[in-house]
Order: C-alpha cells, then structure tokens, then sequence
C-alpha cells in the first residue's frame, strides 16, 4: 500500500484515540491546572498514538511507551508549569502500567505571537566556540526577545537542530547537550529541535543514537500550540552511526528522512486541527524544499528530500498558512511550494561558516555562511495579519539586509574557486552585484543609478567577499579548498549593469509586508 494511502487510513482511525476500550497495557494520568481544575480534550501522545483528556481531565492509552516517555499537547492559553532552565517540560519518562499527571498553567493568550528562530549553534568546546555563545549568540537572542516585548508580542524561542557536534564530543572536547541548555539561558520558552550532530556518537542506530537527547530534551519530535499557531516539531535526521559502542565513536553516518512512524504520528497529529486556516510552523533541521534557482532555471522537484518529503508535503496540503523553519545547510533559502501555502526558511548557521573547524589545526568560525549572509537569527512578529519576518545579523543593525559589489573592482584568480570574477574579463565590467539574503518569492529587487532604474537580474553566483575575504586566504593558510568549505552559488543574488565605472547604485530591497531596505554602493 502507498504511504499516503497508509497516512490517509491513520487519519480515518483517528476517531479512535479517545477514551476508548482499553486493551493490553495501559497508561493512566491526567492534564489538569496548577489550581487542579481538570482541562478536557488536551492530546496526549507517546510519540506513535493519540488519547485526549476527558471532562474530568482524565485519560488513558494502550501503550507501551516505544519511546520511553509521554507529552502532552499544550493548547493555547497554556504552558507546563515546570521549566527545565528555559525549556517548558511537557514531557515526562514513563512505562507502561504507570500513572502520569501534567501540570499546566494559563498564560496570557491576547499578546501576539513572536518567533526566533536560531539554526545549527553547534557548540564545542574549541576555538572560542563557547565564549561566543555566551557573549554573542545569547545577548543577541535575548536582545530580540526585548525588543518583540516591548512591540506588545509574546515571545518563544525554537532551535533548529545542531545545537552541539558529535564530531567534537567524539574526540573529547566534552561540551555536550546538558552543557548547552545550562549556557543557553533565553529570557523566553525555548523549544529544540533535534539535528544529526546532536546524536550520541557513541551509540549506533536512529532511536538508540537520540536516546541522550530524550533523556536531557524530551521528545526529538513532538506538537503544541501557542499564540494561535500549531507547532509541528519533526526529527528528519535517521542516525545509523555503525560502529559505535561505549566509549567509541562510529562513524557518524545518518541520511535525511521521515520515517513511517513518524509520518503517521504527524498524520494523526494534524487530523486534530479541525480548522485547517489555522496558521501552522513546521520546523526541522535538514531542509525541506530544493533550493531556490535563478531567472530561466527550473526546479526540478519540490521536496528536497524523497523518502518522506513527498508524503508530509500531502499530509500539508489542505494547510494554506504553513511555515516551516530548518537549518543544516549553513545558508538562507527561503523557497515556496508551487501551490503556495508552504513556505520554507531555511536558515543560514548562527555559527556563521563554521566549516574550517574540521581543519587541523581547527579554525574559528566565520562571520559569514557559505552563502555570504552573515550569522545570525530569524525572528517573527506575528503582531499583523501578516507576519513580518527578518534575518538578524549579528553584532549588525536590523536594517543590514544587504551586501553590494562593484565587479569592476572584484578579482579572484583561482579557478578551483570560481571562475566568475577572474580578472581581465569584460563580462563584469561595470557591473553590481547586490546579496539580498533574506530574498523570498514575493519580494522586489530594484537598483538606481543616478535615479535611474537599471535591468536587474536574480541570478545564482558565490559572494565575492566570502570568497576575496575568507576562500582565498584559508585555502592559501592550508594548502586544500575544503569540500565543505566551497561558497555556494546562491540564488539570492541580483545583478544590474551600471552605465559607467563611477556612479553611485542605490539598491532597495522590498520584502513581502512592503518594508524597504536600502543601502548605496559608491563607485570610484
């Protein structure tokens, strides 16, 4: 049978995930206010299976706990009473046969929603790694929380996977998942999400290798509501890690999917929101939409992953307001679905380019992704009918939305590189580059040259100052252009040929809520 079909047939058993008659081994509990009022119909699940809470606040479920504990499906005006630091614990450890009881609390429901969004921090304990998490990441999202504050919005934080690295806590550096929640104090609910290098090195096999992240963060993939918004939290990361045994690393090996377990468990999940305008963040590590091309170029699919992508893009589609946040790539790509009503960011690492670290001697990260956006976060303002969204960089301005070149001026004489901007070549000539990296289908583009508006171009091409600024010399310090380390050709670039080599080109960047961001690139 397809797997939609499989999906479809959960969907339809779904009338089943109440009370019920119970079979087998059963867990008891109950969802009730920290003043003990009993709180009906609130989804509790274990990860494979639905219950929901009765008029009393009563429920019960025939299960064995496959994943070891249960959550319970916070609905909006809610949150656990109990925070592990800045983690709202909705979950608790539990096996079958035992009683289990969630402890909620009311919260203020008026205040608008407010999101930051933070991709692959990537802790260890090297290079200043951790410094830099206490001193740059932390003030900056913390920064953010005020300011969405005092705009009248409520606040949450979400990662986005890679909050540490095996690679590093295979080799002894010892900053791991317990460490970063210590550190990682936000002044606002804090909710993970769980990516390939925050498995156990030392344990093989996909729920074996998240089993350290259960036992510190919960569920690796789970659901609330808050503000209005469904959160669907998925694990698209499969961990095989071969070899591994305690004490001894494997070989860190996983593949990007969603597994059919995962996939009925979201079907079900979904099939509970009855009001399908019901805005809807889905956030993952690996990214799910292909990346964005340039004008005249063709995506070929939708789904950037195949074994599970097709099938949670089906189980998406009668959504029309779905967002999905993901990290992994160390770079922005912000796609949509030909029907629209998925919307991808994928966003660039906080931890900048972050791939020198692999090099011996290990090198700190960089200020810029692969891509040359710059690091740092996403954040949301859910205060509108429309959302406003933008890329914060850090230790920048909110308005530092763009980076501009004047190609005349740009050369790099290394075709291992890029031959794009070796010197002596006519095809630059007087021409500006412009990386938009919070470009989205819906945004505008425009540049001026003395007033004059000049023919732009969305094109896909490496950023020159990543390249002239960090490619070039690293490459130089050690011999090698690592694999990981090539900029990418991104598609969130724009040229336009100026008319001489000395006028000054304004470019303005209009996104989707109609705010204009410019910046004038001067020519001499």
């Amino acid at each position: 049978m397809h797997i939609v079909m499989r999906l479809a047939v959960a969907v339809a058993m779904l009338g089943f995930t109440g009370q019920g008659e119970i079979h087998g081994k059963t867990i008891k509990g109950s969802v009730k206010t920290e003043k003990g009022k009993a709180l009906a119909g609130v989804q509790v699940s274990d990860g494979r299976n639905f219950t929901v809470t009765d008029a009393k606040g009563n429920f019960a479920m025939d299960s064995e706990i496959p994943l070891g504990y249960l959550f319970v499906v916070t609905p909006n005006g809610y949150e656990p009473v109990t925070y592990l630091q800045s983690r709202p614990k909705f979950w608790e450890s539990a096996k079958p046969e035992e009683k289990v009881d969630f402890c909620l609390k009311k919260i203020d429901n008026e205040r608008p929603l407010g999101i930051i969004a933070i991709a692959d921090p990537q802790i260890s304990n090297r290079c200043g790694d951790v410094d830099r998490l206490k001193n740059m990441y932390l003030p900056e999202v913390n920064r953010a929380i005020d300011s969405l504050r005092n705009k009248g919005t409520e606040p949450i934080v979400m990662t986005l996977g890679d909050v540490v690295c095996d690679y590093f806590v295979a080799r002894g550096y010892g900053y791991t998942l317990d460490k970063f929640n210590e550190d990682f104090k936000v002044n606002a609910p804090l909710y993970h999400t769980m990516g390939n290098h925050d498995n156990d090195p030392f344990k093989s096999g996909d729920i074996n290798g998240a089993s350290t992240w259960h036992d510190i963060n919960g569920p690796s993939y789970y659901s609330f509501n808050r503000g209005g918004v469904h959160f669907l939290v998925l694990d698209n990361i499969v961990s095989v890690n071969a070899g591994a045994a305690p004490g001894v690393p494997g070989n860190r090996s996983t593949h990007t999917a969603l597994t059919k377990e995962q996939l009925d468990w979201a079907a079900k999940d979904l099939a509970f929101l009855k009001d399908k305008n019901t805005p809807v963040v889905v956030t993952m590590h690996a990214p799910f939409l292909t990346y964005p091309v340039g004008e005249g170029e063709k995506i070929k699919d939708t789904y950037r992953f195949k074994s599970g992508g097709p099938e949670l893009g089906e189980l998406l589609k009668d959504f029309p307001n779905v967002r999905v946040f993901s990290g992994h790539a160390h770079k922005n790509h912000y796609s949509v679905t030909p029907e629209g009503n998925i919307r991808e960011y994928n966003y660039a690492g906080a931890n900048g380019g972050w791939w020198p670290a692999s090099l011996e001697p290990h090198k700190a990260n960089l200020p810029v992704c692969g891509d040359g956006s710059p690091w740092g976060i996403g954040i949301w303002d859910f205060a509108e009918k429309e959302p406003t969204h933008v890329f914060k960089a850090f230790d920048e301005p909110l308005d530092f939305q763009i980076r501009a070149y004047d190609l005349n001026r740009i050369f790099v004489n290394d075709k291992e590189i890029t031959t794009a901007y070796l010197p002596g070549t006519d095809v630059n000539k007087n021409v500006v580059l412009a990386n938009v990296w919070a470009y989205e289908p819906g945004c505008t583009v425009k540049m001026f040259e003395n007033g004059k508006e000049l023919d732009v171009r969305r094109v896909r091409a490496m950023d020159p100052y990543l390249v002239s600024r960090y490619t070039e010399p690293i490459k130089a310090e050690y011999g090698l252009l690592h694999k990981g380390f090539k900029p990418e050709s991104t598609a969130h670039m724009f040229r336009a040929q100026a008319s001489a080599s000395d006028t000054p080109v304004t470019i303005e960047f209009t996104d989707r809520t109609g705010r204009k961001f410019t910046t004038t690139l001067i020519r001499k």
